[in-house]
């Protein structure tokens, strides 16, 4: 049978993924929260994670130009191009053998 609209997408495991760890900036939340997503979707597609705390949709990646006013327009299509854009530092990480984590610049 066809598959609803409804039904969440699901991917396989696979798929290489990435994880991101921020600080909600909506005025009086601040939660702080992990999401995980795809590689693909956050080079190719798009990505909107839920804050935990207030619900909020924060913008991650839109390479599909859905959300031009949070992009300057496609100038910057990740988070790291908006935050870099203005001036914040970003900070690289991986999660090593051991659950060893490294970050980097």
């Amino acid at each position: 049978s066809p598959s609803s609209s409804s039904s969440p997408l699901t991917t396989t495991s696979s798929q290489p993924r990435l994880s991101m760890t921020f600080t909600c900036t909506v005025e009086g939340c601040g939660e702080r929260s992990t999401h995980q997503f795809t590689k693909r979707s956050y080079e190719r597609g798009i990505v909107l994670v839920e804050c935990p705390g207030c619900k909020n949709r924060h913008l991650i990646a839109d390479h599909l130009g859905w959300f031009k006013f949070g992009t300057e327009e496609g100038k910057n299509p990740t988070i790291e191009d908006i935050l870099r854009s203005k001036e914040e530092k970003v900070r690289r990480g991986s999660l090593g053998a051991g659950g060893v984590v490294e970050y980097y610049d």
